[in-house]
């Protein structure tokens, strides 16, 4: 096992890419131009270009290229829209400049993002769409779901998806092998193992896309193209900062997942949308396209003859680049007219013109062998084969063995496919929904206002809190809430124990408990309390923790102790803890296999005292309501409740509890724990209130780790808490 962890811990940090900078949070870039808010929360960012929309003959949506932007340049130029009285709006595709990500992209959602789009802006119940190489996926989710919206379309050089079930395999075998062998894995990992798509493209052990790389292989067309917009080029790397500057994750290699993944259906199988000619679809692509083959577009093209196809000769990929070129694709999709294409590099010939082509033979060919489908240019040394192979077996090992690494996303609730809100909440400043519940006097009339962290698997419902006679006779407020990822709160990926503290003064701000409060934590949440100690110090009126858990890693800990009460744990739980302080990325997997024990509180197991047991077997009879309870605090998924818990509170702390000092002339700091407690071992405890002697603690005797699962226990802790006179505790 060990060696399997330490594999493990080796090869795999770089798996999980980065969380993304969201525009417009604290953390993120800055946004700086017009954007809609969609239904589901989401921003999307666009521009407009052209005529006013009012005026307008002619309403576009453009869907851009692969890591480009609302600013690419292959919208026509102001004159060209003029004289044809067009209206554009480009958009940043999700993900990309300043449109949120979207984690559950889809070629689907983003033909929905573009028909909100339209109906935000007041475009009418018609208007045309066009798409670019990538952005092209995105006008094909357009004839697909919202067909009903559109007056035309135009595909120019859209990217194919090789995996397409409609083209024979020596087709798309011949288009595929004229990628570059990099080009060719790339696309293999995205379309069969996408988790691994950050990885494969940010590592330096041997060549990645080459189009991210920059290194792309382009046709001698591309190049004069390139070399013609040289002036434009010092303009180029801030739009490609632009970009990405969310993150390269959820914009260029969220693009390869959803553009080379599985398609929930097959271009080739879409009927005629326009049978009555009351609109058009058309599709421009160049025959030295070394991009995207131009025999998988012919092929395309001959499935689907209502499409007007214009293959245009000695042309590349970048045909939207070219200023005449440009303009010339514009005035046939909207004006239907034909249009003429001179360069003096050609004769002047029609090449975009709305006729049907000539029929063409589509050759069946072998794959080509110039290209063989290895990782690196075909080689007959020894050497160079033993470098195959051990790529080939590193793929074949990942792709083996991490599909389940990667936690699936939360189902947030409140969203379209998310669980419902059933109970109030509070918004935060970063955007977060905090779910809460209030609890015994009203807050304006209470002597005492109490923030309450509940424990690990648990919920705002914990009846860790006293009685409502309790409360009413002490005349106390508390307020219960559900902490981030666990019941109907808003997971935070960036989740720390200051995260929480804040949420905690935030909440209570909100609610108007005005500028002092108590807070008491039981069990996992007295790391919330800690944190509140720590970072909040200023707003507490006195503080409660309750058989609180500790970090064995915190650095005063001498390490003969922390090794003796870690030693006292169950041998699967101290697998757990490691894997949750040295291999965060890993503990979604390891609570969730079955090759082994995981954490026994998690599988159900958990070690229990013999007073445990007894507090146990007296609850029996709510049993069926604590199972619900238990779902509800995993109802957005287990990662971002009990597994980011686990990763926080045994992860590295930005303090040392043991070294903070008194903060109270009038409050006080409670610490109770149990000394048959057999979850958090009571020697660390008592090391930690030698440690910080201004803490009042209570040990109390024959009991364990659900002190306040006992009826009685926990009235008198509430009672002593507030009203500092100490009571008899007696066992129930």
């Amino acid at each position: 096992m060990s060696i399997l962890c330490s594999g493990l811990a080796w090869a795999f940090p770089a798996l999980q890419p980065p969380p993304p900078r969201i525009c417009g949070s604290p953390d993120g870039p800055t946004v700086t131009g017009p954007r809609i808010k969609l239904r589901d929360g989401r921003h999307l960012a666009y521009k407009e270009h052209g005529v006013p929309k009012e005026t307008a003959k002619y309403k576009v949506v453009y869907a851009h290229s692969f890591s480009a932007t609302k600013y690419d340049s292959a919208v026509a130029p102001l004159e060209t829209l003029e004289e044809l009285g067009a209206y554009v709006v480009s958009f940043d595709r999700p993900g990309y400049g300043e449109s949120d990500p979207h984690p559950k992209r889809t070629i689907q959602t983003t033909a929905l993002d573009m028909e909100e789009l339209a109906d935000q802006l007041g475009l009418g119940p018609k208007f045309y769409v066009m798409g670019y190489s990538m952005g092209g996926h995105s006008v094909w989710g357009c004839l697909k779901y919202i067909p009903n919206r559109l007056a035309g379309a135009a595909l120019v050089a859209p990217v194919v998806n090789y995996w397409w079930p409609s083209f024979p395999a020596n087709i798309s075998t011949e288009g595929y092998n004229l990628q570059l062998p990099q080009d060719q894995w790339a696309l293999r990992v995205a379309h069969y193992a996408p988790w691994l798509v950050y990885w494969w493209n940010t590592q330096k052990w041997f060549p990645y896309n080459s189009v991210i790389s920059g290194k792309p292989k382009m046709s001698p067309q591309d190049l004069e193209v390139v070399s013609k917009s040289a002036k434009h080029l010092s303009k180029r790397p801030k739009l490609k900062e632009y970009a990405v500057k969310q993150g390269v994750f959820e914009s260029l290699h969220r693009d390869m997942m959803v553009g080379f993944g599985k398609w929930d259906f097959d271009p080739m199988d879409l009927k005629n949308l326009f049978p009555n000619g009351e609109g058009s679809v058309h599709l421009w692509h160049g025959d030295e396209d070394w991009v995207v083959p131009v025999t998988l577009q012919r092929y395309v093209a001959e499935r689907l003859p209502w499409i007007q196809y214009h293959e245009m000769p000695n042309v590349g990929h970048l045909v939207m680049h070219d200023p005449d070129m440009n303009e010339a694709v514009h005035p046939p999709l909207l004006t239907s007219s034909k249009s003429l294409y001179t360069s003096n590099k050609f004769n002047p010939t029609p090449v975009f013109s709305l006729i049907k082509v000539q029929p063409f033979k589509i050759l069946h060919t072998k794959p080509s062998n110039h290209l063989q489908d290895s990782i690196f240019l075909h080689s007959n040394s020894s050497q160079g084969m033993l470098g195959k192979v051990l790529v080939v077996l590193l793929v074949s090992g990942l792709t083996w063995a991490f599909p389940a690494l990667l936690p699936p996303p939360p189902r947030i609730c409140g969203s379209p496919d998310g669980p419902t809100v059933t109970g109030p909440r509070i918004k935060l400043r970063d955007g977060r929904h905090l779910a809460y519940k209030e609890h015994g006097v009203p807050k304006e009339t209470a002597k005492y206002k109490v923030v309450y962290a509940h424990s690990f698997g648990s919920t705002r419902y914990e009846s860790a809190i006293a009685s409502l006679e309790t409360l009413e006779e002490l005349g106390v407020y508390v307020v219960s809430f559900d902490r981030p990822g666990y019941g109907e709160s808003d997971p935070h990926p960036k989740r720390t124990i200051q995260t929480t503290a804040l949420d905690m003064e935030e909440l209570a701000d909100q609610l108007g408990l005005g500028p002092k409060f108590y807070v008491m934590g039981y069990s996992m949440g007295g790391h919330s309390v800690w944190g509140c100690l720590e970072y909040i110090p200023n707003r507490l009126a006195g503080a409660a923790l309750v058989a609180p858990v500790v970090n064995y890693w915190w650095p005063s800990f001498p390490a003969n102790l922390s090794t003796e009460g870690y030693n006292l744990q169950l041998t699967q739980d101290q697998w757990a803890l490691r894997v949750a302080h040295y291999a965060p990325w890993l503990v979604y997997w390891w609570n969730t296999q079955k090759w082994f024990p995981y954490n026994s509180v998690l599988s159900g197991k958990l070690k229990m005292s013999p007073p445990d047991l007894e507090v146990v077997s007296r609850s029996a009879k709510h049993a069926n309501e604590m199972q619900k309870l238990k779902e509800y605090a995993v109802k957005q998924g287990v990662f971002e409740s009990l597994h980011r818990d686990m990763m926080v509170g045994f992860g590295k702390w930005d303090f040392d509890p043991m070294d903070l000092k008194n903060l109270f002339t009038n409050g006080s700091v409670h610490l109770w724990h149990g000394d048959e407690d057999w979850v958090v071992p009571v020697i660390l405890q008592r090391y930690v209130v030698e440690r910080l002697p201004w803490i009042n603690y209570h040990e109390i005797p024959n009991v364990g780790h659900l002190v306040m699962h006992d009826p009685a226990m926990k009235e008198v802790i509430w009672k002593t808490f507030l009203t500092e006179k100490k009571e008899q505790i007696v066992h129930s």
